[in-house]
């Protein structure tokens, strides 16, 4: 369910903040049964459910061996936000952490009998989207991917809407206004 949160400043520098001020006394909570809310409640649950139903899965590697690849339960957490704007009265933000898991076979089936455990870690991950609402549709705005390797330096990728939308198991399709 959509928990609605009041703009955030805190982050901003005292400065950046002060000078914003203006513009987001408008914030507020958005009405708990909005046509708003309700719809992205529904790609919120969509988004959850679709990320529940991966499965892993098996390729081939780069050094001709097979990469099985699988993902933790995904956390999503919503948020609305009302805006002042006639353009876009709400936006959306949905942030959803979940773990990468590999591990490498000679073959195919060996790749393929593996169960992933944590030893078999290899990220953090942390996608945030967003999504602004006309009045009428939620439409997906950008998005960006956090990974957190152990012993690297943590990479922060912008993705497009056909990364989001690609098909196959490193696609977000589930989590995209319908």
């Amino acid at each position: 369910m959509t928990q609605p949160h009041h703009c955030s400043r805190a982050s901003l520098p005292l400065a950046a903040a002060a000078a914003l001020v203006a513009g987001l006394a408008g914030c507020s909570k958005p009405e708990a049964s909005s046509p708003a809310t309700t719809g992205f409640d529904a790609i919120t649950a969509a988004c959850t459910q679709f990320l529940a139903g991966r499965q892993p899965h098996v390729l081939p590697g780069a050094a001709g061996d097979w990469t099985l690849t699988g993902y933790s339960p995904a956390l999503v957490q919503p948020e609305v936000t009302r805006t002042e704007s006639t353009v876009t009265p709400y936006v959306g933000k949905l942030v959803i952490k979940d773990n990468e898991a590999q591990a490498h076979a000679p073959t195919q089936a060996a790749a393929q009998a593996i169960t992933l455990t944590p030893a078999h870690l290899l990220s953090n991950r942390t996608h945030t989207f967003v999504y602004s609402f006309d009045g009428t549709h939620w439409r997906w705005q950008n998005g960006q991917r956090l990974t957190k390797i152990p012993g690297q330096n943590d990479r922060l990728e912008a993705m497009t809407l056909a990364d989001v939308s690609a098909a196959g198991p490193r696609g977000f399709a589930g989590c995209l206004p319908r």
